[in-house]
C-alpha cells in the first residue's frame, strides 16, 4: 500500500485546490497538493518536500486533519491530510495546470479526485 500526503493550505477562509496537468494520470482533476511518501520520510517531511517541488514555496505542517483509504485502479492508498501553512516564497505551479483558492462549500463544484471528495465533505462539516 502506498502512503500519500495532502496539504490543506488555508488563506482568507479559502483552501488551495490544484488542477493536475493534462499529461498526468487522472489528468485535469482537482486535488489538494501533495504526493507519495518516500521510504525515509515522515508524512510531515513528505508534505514539506512536495509543496516545495510542486509550488516552489517553503511550508510547515500545523496539524493533522484526517486519514482515509482509497482504492484506485493502480492500487490501494492511505491518504493523510494535514493542515499546512506557507512560510515563505512566491507560489508558482511547477506540475499543476492551475490553482484556485476555494471556500469549502464551493469545492464540490470542481472535478475532484475521488479520494478528495470525502475530505471536502469533512471540511464543510468542520467549518459550519
Amino acid at each position: 500500500m502506498k502512503i500519500v500526503t495532502a496539504a490543506l493550505i488555508k488563506e482568507n477562509n479559502k483552501y488551495l485546490l490544484c488542477q493536475r496537468g493534462a499529461e498526468d494520470r487522472l489528468a485535469l482533476k482537482w486535488e489538494f497538493p501533495g504526493g507519495k511518501m518516500e521510504d525515509d520520510e515522515t508524512p510531515e517531511q513528505c508534505l514539506i518536500r512536495e509543496i516545495r517541488e510542486e509550488l516552489g514555496v517553503e511550508a510547515e505542517v500545523t496539524g493533522h486533519f484526517w486519514d482515509t483509504m482509497y482504492r484506485y485502479s493502480t492500487g490501494e492508498f492511505l491518504l493523510k491530510f494535514y493542515f499546512v501553512r506557507i512560510k515563505s516564497g512566491v507560489m508558482k505551479l511547477n506540475v499543476h495546470n492551475a490553482a484556485h483558492w476555494v471556500k469549502p462549500e464551493s469545492m464540490l463544484k470542481y472535478d475532484l479526485l475521488p479520494a478528495d471528495i470525502e475530505i471536502v465533505e469533512r471540511l464543510i462539516k468542520s467549518e459550519t
